[in-house]
């Protein structure tokens, strides 16, 4: 299930994310001005500006990069979330599922901020200042989960590799490393 997830995952950030990609088909189609989405953070005027500046073309390629954004950050999070989750499981104590927070929050928010940016362009040309406030907060707060979410997992790879070469013991390693 994992590994068919990360296909899944992988296929679709390449549709994503590639060449030439829906995010780069925004990027052409509006003057060279990046999607809401991809940005760290943005507002109320960087969303008029966008929507304003992207034309028919534009907004069909920002309508076709939100349709790919239905199942990507589920992708993305499920992906994160069951390798993290299936670290935790090597490692003692409870305090370590914290660690699977970040990958949930990151999804949720990513979907918040999707649910702006098709209010957004559904009531293009009027941009609503609530929807671009929520959706910029929505965005910069998923880019700090999603960075917690990515980390979590060299992390954990880290503290199972720790808790294995501590049940093992420094003698045993030592012990194996001198009779070879």
């Amino acid at each position: 299930m994992i590994v068919g997830v990360w296909v899944l995952y992988g296929v679709s950030a390449v549709a994503m994310f590639g060449w030439p990609g829906l995010v780069g088909a925004v990027s052409r189609a509006c003057s060279g001005r990046s999607a809401l989405d991809v940005r760290t953070g943005w507002t109320a005027g960087d969303a008029r500006d966008l929507v304003a500046v992207c034309g028919s073309e534009g907004r069909a390629a920002l309508v076709r990069l939100q349709l790919l954004d239905l199942v990507y950050p589920l992708l993305c999070g499920l992906a994160l979330l069951l390798v993290a989750a299936l670290l935790v499981r090597r490692l003692s104590g409870r305090g370590w599922r914290l660690l699977l927070v970040p990958a949930v929050a990151m999804t949720v928010l990513d979907y918040g901020e999707n649910a702006a940016v098709w209010t957004i362009l559904s009531t293009w040309p009027a941009v609503g200042d609530m929807p671009a406030l929520l959706g910029g907060v929505a965005t910069t707060a998923k880019r700090a989960a999603g960075l917690a979410a990515y980390l979590a997992v060299p992390l954990l790879l880290l503290a199972v590799g720790f808790d294995r070469f501590r049940a093992r013991g420094p003698a045993q390693v030592g012990a194996r490393a001198s009779s070879r």
